[in-house]
């Protein structure tokens, strides 16, 4: 048909596009915290009152106690882990203020800083030919 076009637009929830995952809009693509904690601790508990019952052997209780601490360390671990706003690992966001971080493809491709100390077998492994870098590592010394 002429002049039918049909695009999808976009859209943004909670920072998930409705490209990328169509059930973002619709609220079900995070399950909440609470959520998860609840019904955790739920199961712990089912699991612990099945040890009631009439039930003979003991395997049946280790494999429900084993289930229930597994679930139950894995819930501690969710509800005391790290928030948001600590930070774990060194990123760009929280360097030195006035860090400027090197031009690291300029400092391989002419071979200087940290890359004039590689020895042929290191610069082989990042893929670069010794003998087509020999002028550049000969200007150093």
């Amino acid at each position: 048909m002429a002049g039918s076009h049909h695009e999808i637009a976009p859209e943004v929830h909670n920072g998930v596009s409705t490209l990328d995952e169509p059930s973002a809009a619709w609220g079900w693509h995070h399950i909440g915290q609470n959520a998860v904690q609840i019904a955790g601790w739920i199961s712990v508990f089912v699991l612990l009152g099945y040890n009631f019952g009439n039930h003979k052997g003991h395997v049946e209780t280790i494999f429900l106690f084993v289930f229930a601490a597994l679930i139950a360390v894995g819930l501690l671990i969710q509800l005391f882990e790290p928030k948001g706003t600590q930070a774990r690992t060194l990123t760009a966001h929280n360097k030195p203020i006035g860090h400027v971080e090197p031009d690291w493809t300029y400092l391989q491709a002419t071979c200087t800083g940290p890359y004039a100390e590689l020895t042929d077998k290191e610069l082989r492994a990042l893929n670069i030919e010794p003998s087509r870098v020999a002028h550049l590592r000969s200007l150093e010394k």
